[in-house]
Formats: structure tokens, sequence, C-alpha cells
């Protein structure tokens, strides 16, 4: 059987032209949507990459100013730096096992309007006006982890906040300004962007141990 079939002047007519011009035309059609969605994902790049950059160098910025004091990682993970904003008269020591009470603000340190940020943007917090404190395990280790729920109680804080309550005392009140990798790394979390550097307020109001004793 051919694939061609006789015209009223006679001459042979390719049966299955109709065919290929349908399949050329969704092979364009796919090549243009392939094409779109390169150039969104070079968008998003480009757009993460200014964010990147930004970021580093208000925390770099940070690291002149002699206002704030570094605190280097324990693995070498980079460093944060902390300015005092009250001086609390704690006299129990915040340890890896510690439980501590917190009031707490949290936000961005510059502005991108591709991703409706600006700088001082409130992503978290948890103010004396909205009731009492959060409560935090300072690490994993001060925290339960519940078979049921499958979540550890109470819940632990990023590595940059492990790091700066060990350094503090009930009554104190810091700014603190973390790097990306001693908070959401390069992936982000729901509204932090990946390579955010992130600026908190934290002020302790309680510190326990694991076995719930209070100072």
């Amino acid at each position: 059987m051919n694939n061609y079939s006789k015209s009223e002047n006679g001459k042979n007519v390719c049966r299955h032209a109709p065919a290929r011009t349908s399949l050329a035309l969704w092979m364009g059609g796919l090549l243009t949507v392939f094409l779109i969605a390169s150039c969104d994902d070079s968008n998003d790049d480009e757009i993460l990459n200014v964010w990147k950059t930004a970021n580093e160098q208000a925390l770099n910025d940070i690291a002149r100013n002699p206002e704030y004091t570094e605190l280097k990682s324990p693995g070498n993970n980079g460093s944060l730096y902390y300015r005092i904003l009250q001086k609390g008269d704690g006299k129990k020591p915040i340890y890896y096992t510690s439980r501590v009470r917190v009031y707490y603000k949290g936000w961005f340190v510059v502005t991108n309007q591709d991703l409706n940020i600006t700088k001082g943007k409130v992503f978290d917090q948890k103010l004396f006006d909205d009731g009492e404190p959060a409560t935090f395990a300072v690490s994993q280790a001060g925290s339960t982890y519940d078979t049921y729920t499958g979540y550890y109680s109470p819940s632990f804080p990023i590595e940059g906040w492990t790091i700066t309550l060990q350094y503090m005392v009930k009554g104190d009140k810091w700014e603190v300004w973390i790097p990306s990798q001693l908070a959401y790394g390069q992936n982000g979390s729901n509204q932090i962007p990946g390579n955010s550097v992130l600026t908190f307020e934290i002020e302790v109001t309680d510190v326990m141990g694991i076995d719930g004793d209070t100072e």
C-alpha cells in the first residue's frame, strides 16, 4: 500500500501531509514552551544571584562595623555578628542542652523588588505584645522527639541561634546578623529565599535545663 493518491489533475498527492503538518506544528509549540521555560529559569537564576550578592555585601558591611562583635561558628562554617541592645543580669549559663524562653523578631537586610522583599521586612516575630514568649530548645540535644507526631518538642532553632544563645544570659537582648549558611542555606525556607542573610533581635526571658529547672 503506497502513501499517495491521484488528485483531479492526475498528480500524486501525499496522504499523510496533514498529519505531518500537525506534527510540525506540535513540535514547534513544544519548542516554544521549552524556550519560554528556559528563559524563565535564566531570569530566576539571575534574580537569585543578585539577591545573594546583595546579602553578602550587607553582611560584609556589618563585619566592618565596629559596633558589632564577631562570633565564629564552632565548625568553621562562617561568622555571625552581634551588638548588645540590653545587658541582662542572669547568672545561669545557657548550654547546648538548655531550653530558653525568648521574645524575638527577624527581618531581611536588603531590598529586592522581583522577590517582593524590602529591607527591614519582618518575616517572623514573637514580641511582648503577642503574649507569652516562645520556648525553644537551644539545640536538638535539649529537645525530645515524639515518635507519635514526628516532631521535636520544644523545637530547636537555626544553627546561628544555637551559637548565639550560648553566649547570652537571662535578660540579654541582642541584635544578631546571621549568614545564610548558619540560617536556611542555599535552598531557603517558606518565604525566605536561599542565600538570605537574616537579622534577629533576641531577648532571653528565662533559661531552663532539660529537666525544666528555671533560673
